[in-house]
């Protein structure tokens, strides 16, 4: 179904870049409700969800701020995720030795558990979100948005 159907439009898109925009959007905030009602099931938010995920797939020891940046949140934002996740038992906080002011961030083995819990619904969530692509559009796909990305950014 077009955007303009979906959002009962009487006059169609004048601007292509408009419409393509607006389709980017659309989709990206149906699939982050789709991943919340997801996540809402095991009492997570998607942010910390993000956070359990990324800490699982790191080959090296991560500080809070390293975590903020690839998640690309701000740094109250990753405090307040991080406090939470650290309240449920999720994850720790270990000193940096030599600077008491860094803190790795760590899964406990509750955490490990979580993530090794959700990940299988989450990627099978993927796969049928998705089943409508194949592998080469979806390769495409990710072409076409790392270029969008990288123009924007040069603005």
């Amino acid at each position: 179904m077009s955007l303009a159907a979906e959002l009962n439009l009487d006059i169609p898109f004048s601007d292509l870049r408009h419409e393509t925009v607006l389709n980017i959007i659309h989709t990206a905030n149906t699939l982050a409700a789709l991943g919340a009602r997801l996540f809402r099931g095991f009492d997570l938010t998607e942010a910390q969800f993000n956070v359990l995920f990324s800490l699982k797939h790191k080959n090296v020891k991560i500080t809070q701020s390293d975590l903020g940046k690839r998640l690309v949140v701000t740094r109250a934002s990753i405090t307040s995720v991080l406090d939470k996740l650290q309240e449920k038992g999720l994850i720790e906080r270990v000193i940096v030795p030599g600077n008491r002011r860094i803190h790795h961030v760590e899964l406990t083995v509750k955490g490990r558990r979580l993530i090794d819990k959700i990940e299988p619904h989450y990627r099978q969530a993927l796969q049928t979100v998705m089943s409508g692509l194949t592998e080469a559009e979806c390769r495409e796909l990710i072409s076409l948005l790392e270029r969008v990305r990288t123009t924007s950014r040069a603005q």
